[in-house]
């Protein structure tokens, strides 16, 4: 019981570094599993190439180049690989012994992604994309973000969800909310300035 009363000290610990005020010192939320060739990261301004083992932190924004690939593993054991010329915003993230205080919070811009969640409950985890917001429930499941130039303005972007294991829900920038599971794995959603938002 005592170090089990040690263990949630610390975890709460950790959470309540996370949730400081920026300028405060950075908490690690997890490290770099895997660097392949150019992985940075960017935080308060400041960038950094990342190595094998370097932590990563909350509120930084990861980002690889061309022929380059990196594996996440978070304090949740929570995994997210990106591809090559993929970038990914680390929002938010709290592991609390209070279920109903967890989060885990992405925001996925550009590239390929393979997310596999980890110990918060199913509810904590947000991805946010251009096209749409991901929940999940206990899931894994693949992102591609595509960009393709408009003839004018802002780009048109191509999300493909693929799901492998568990639920997605996907709230699509239509409106319209799809529930993604094994059986149903698979949903396309566009988002074109000039007609909005489309399942094909």
């Amino acid at each position: 019981m005592h170090h089990r009363g040690a263990l949630y000290f610390a975890v709460a610990l950790v959470a309540s570094f996370i949730a400081m005020p920026a300028g405060a010192q950075p908490m690690t939320i997890g490290n770099a599993k895997v660097v392949v060739k150019t992985v940075t990261g960017t935080a308060d301004g400041t960038l950094r190439t990342l190595e094998l083992q370097d932590d990563v932190y909350h509120n930084e924004k990861i980002t690889t180049k061309e022929e380059s690939a990196t594996q996440l593993v978070f304090l949740d054991e929570t995994s997210v690989t990106m591809g090559p010329k993929s970038e990914l915003v680390l929002d938010r993230f709290v592991f609390d012994p209070d279920p109903s205080k967890s989060t885990f919070v992405m925001t996925a811009t550009a590239g390929a992604f393979r997310f596999a969640s980890g110990k918060l409950p199913g509810k904590a985890y947000k991805i946010h994309t251009p096209a749409a917001t991901l929940g999940v429930r206990g899931t894994k499941f693949d992102v591609v973000i595509a960009r393709f130039d408009a003839a004018a303005g802002a780009p048109i972007i191509a999300l493909d969800v693929s799901v492998t294991d568990g639920e997605v829900l996907l709230d699509a920038c239509s409106g319209e909310q799809l529930r993604l599971t094994p059986s149903a794995p698979k949903a396309r959603i566009i988002h074109d300035p000039r007609q909005g938002c489309v399942r094909p």
